[in-house]
């Protein structure tokens, strides 16, 4: 299976590396030895990991290992001789077992490599500025003042959901696939708290009340915090936008499943005006949710679906399954 590849990784430009099933380098293309100044002769027989320098070569071990172990490709970044890589580790499969892995490396673009360099730039001062929070909060009377304690503490908020994203930012940059970094376990409970305190202000400037209902705890769910937190947050604020004044909207989870617990249901409902007109309360029902939202949920393998109550009412339910 090796050797019949090599005719075919000759012609690619980027840099190629083939591993056997002992993780040793069996083959490198010539746009390889030209990169990195090395011969087929040479490299043939050495461990794949030896091939590169410096943290290049934990990223590569490791990467290699789960490809062979797992079976799934694998795709990270590396540095060598002064240059930024972004590379796919994937299993070479013949007869349902694996015989080698395949190494592929492109060269990153220049604003990829800034925009990681721009990334440890900011994360330094985010994290002072965390610490700096934390302190005033002890040291400035924040626990005995109500008002400072919670000026302080959607300033931590806020800062948390900054590094989420700029750590969102890092993870698709450094050529993290999308469904990689979904495929994880998010406890749904925090989420929902963060939600409901992104816009807990904006529904008190508007004179609508929002309540929230979420047991103590929760299953974990598959998906992703940021995208989940994200769709509930344009959900609720396109609620806010529809609703009338002293009206409420509530955001609630539980449990569902038979016998056992299979999924966790989100609901985000307004209850309506009760005077509404139940020809409004169909259109209600017809109206598309924020663009944004279906697309986000998608991605994270949650159904969703919004009903009208006859009097005007909405409820959207989200389904995520537990994990």
């Amino acid at each position: 299976m090796i050797g019949a590849s090599r005719s075919l990784l000759t012609y690619i430009d980027a840099p190629v590396v083939v591993g056997d099933r002992d993780g040793r380098a069996a083959y490198v293309n010539p746009a390889f030895e030209s990169s990195f100044s090395v011969g087929l002769e040479s490299v043939v027989g050495q461990t794949l990991a030896t091939l590169f320098e410096g943290g290049a070569r934990e990223s590569v071990l490791s990467s290699v290992a789960e490809a062979c172990d797992q079976g799934k490709t694998v795709r990270f970044r590396i540095r060598q001789g002064g240059k930024g890589f972004g590379a796919i580790a994937s299993p070479i499969v013949a007869e349902d077992s694996r015989v080698g892995v395949v190494l592929l490396l492109v060269e990153s673009a220049a604003t990829d490599e800034r925009f990681l360099a721009l990334y440890r730039e900011i994360s330094e001062p985010l994290g002072g500025l965390a610490q700096l929070l934390d302190e005033m909060l002890e040291q400035t009377g924040g626990r005995r003042s109500e008002r400072y304690r919670s000026l302080i503490e959607e300033g931590i908020r806020a800062l948390t959901r900054i590094r989420k994203w700029t750590e969102e930012l890092r993870r698709l940059y450094s050529g993290t696939v999308a469904s990689e970094a979904i495929a994880g376990r998010v406890d749904p409970v925090p989420v929902l708290r963060d939600t409901a305190a992104r816009v807990k202000s904006e529904f008190a400037n508007k004179g609508v009340a929002f309540e929230l209902l979420v047991p103590a705890q929760l299953p974990a769910v598959h998906g992703d915090a940021g995208r989940l937190e994200l769709a509930l947050t344009h959900l609720l604020r396109d609620r806010l936008a529809r609703a009338a004044k002293s009206s409420t909207i509530t955001m609630a989870a539980r449990t569902a499943g038979r016998g056992t617990v299979e999924s966790v249901v989100i609901s985000i409902v307004d209850a309506g005006d009760e005077g509404c007109d139940p020809a409004a309360a169909a259109d209600a029902a017809g109206a598309p949710e924020p663009r944004i939202v279906p697309e986000l949920l998608s991605e994270i393998g949650a159904e969703v679906r919004t009903t009208a109550a006859p009097r005007g009412g909405r409820t959207t339910a989200i389904r995520l399954s537990v994990v």
